[in-house]
């Protein structure tokens, strides 16, 4: 079982990949470098279900982000946030956040969610939706070899 170092390690290599999509040649730095945060964020989320160093990073940038949603006024969105960092704690480690199903459904309703509430062009989140996706399958690729 690879460590919380050996995670981000994986998730920066499978986050070359996004070098073979042709929109992310345009895509300005501030994005190139959210869509690094982004795998490498996905690339340590299955761990948070267990106590270790993944979990502890995971939980400082869910707080980060939490303090600035409240700090903007927005209430609803740090309570759906604050549900989604609970679930996987109620669940046993190497559970459903472990599996290839989690993998495609945690990204992919981020994706429709942010496409929806941002009102963008579906094709505009497509970078991080596939940052996300690249990230969380290193985990899994990582945990099963």
């Amino acid at each position: 079982m690879a460590g919380y170092k050996g995670h981000i390690a994986a998730a920066l290599l499978f986050c070359g990949l996004l070098y073979l999509f042709p929109f992310w040649t345009p895509l300005p730095w501030p994005g190139k470098a959210a869509c690094v945060a982004i795998a490498v964020f996905f690339g340590l989320w299955p761990d948070v279900d267990t106590k270790s160093k993944g979990q502890y990073v995971f939980l400082l940038g869910y707080l980060a982000v939490n303090l600035m949603l409240i700090y903007r006024h927005e209430y609803k969105r740090a309570a759906y946030l604050g549900l989604l960092v609970i679930l996987p704690l109620l669940s046993r480690h190497r559970g459903w956040t472990h599996s290839w199903t989690a993998m495609l459904l945690i990204p992919g309703g981020l994706y429709l969610a942010a496409t929806h509430y941002n009102g963008g062009h579906p094709a505009d989140f497509l970078p991080y939706f596939l940052a996300a996706l690249l990230g969380y399958a290193s985990h899994l690729a990582l945990d099963r070899f």
